[in-house]
């Protein structure tokens, strides 16, 4: 059995491995979780995630639908992963989708895509509803529907690796080049959906070791009091 090399797991936890990170390339964080960057704007990567079941073979991936992204899941395919689901945290996220949805499934396999049911994109394809956890529940996964912007956005907390949140975009993390490691509420586009987004984070409750935004550095190896202060300052005042 490969041994992990405590160096390389330490290396891989920082921010300074994912800002020197090749876009358009899985790079390992911790234990069967991959993340990849993709497309740049405003000197920005967006960020998105693949989940590696314990089987080896099944796969999900978390946001992945931008044109840096493709070549990266071709190569899933070829390497014989099964891609189980494309999961779009929130409708934001196809404003940077290199096809319709019908392509992005057919180029991962035929993979289901999984959204909130109360989508705004306009999309004929047939997407699965995100919220119903029993289509998740293999990965360990817990879905939670936020407001989010114009009310159709959901986070993701898995129990694997000591608990493991995805924000998609309703958590942001410091920049790269910054010193700093805490986490804001995006700029929302009414106050109702602010005040709905801060509500929702004063309720959450599931411990997390883990925390992986779209944008900005993630966190890791968060204790108890780091998770508290995390979710004390994204659910106080504005965004």
């Amino acid at each position: 059995m490969k041994t992990v090399d405590k160096m390389e797991v330490l290396h891989s936890q920082s921010a300074e491995f994912i800002a020197q990170a090749e876009p358009g390339k899985f790079h390992k964080l911790i234990p069967d979780i991959f993340i990849i960057k993709g497309d740049k704007k405003d000197g920005i990567y967006n960020q998105a995630y693949a989940i590696r079941h314990i089987n080896r073979r099944d796969i999900i991936l978390i946001d992945m639908v931008e044109e840096s992204t493709k070549k990266a899941v071709k190569k899933l395919l070829e390497d014989g992963y099964n891609i189980k689901g494309i999961l779009i945290t929130c409708d934001d996220i196809m404003k940077t989708a290199y096809a319709d949805l019908k392509t992005i499934s057919e180029d991962a396999g035929g993979a289901p895509i999984f959204a909130h049911p109360r989508k705004s994109f306009n999309d004929s394809f047939k997407t699965r509803d995100i919220t119903q956890r029993k289509n998740l529940k293999e990965f360990g996964l817990q879905v939670f529907d936020l407001p989010g912007n114009g009310g159709a956005s959901v986070i993701l907390h898995s129990d694997i690796n000591d608990g493991m949140l995805f924000t998609g975009e309703d958590a942001q993390g410091s920049s790269y080049s910054s010193d700093l490691n805490t986490f804001k509420r995006p700029e929302m586009k009414n106050k109702n959906d602010d005040y709905g987004l801060a509500e929702s984070w004063r309720a959450f409750q599931q411990p997390f070791a883990y925390l992986f935004p779209r944008k900005g550095k993630p966190g890791f190896n968060l204790e108890e009091g780091h998770q508290t202060d995390i979710l004390n300052s994204l659910s106080s005042g504005s965004a």
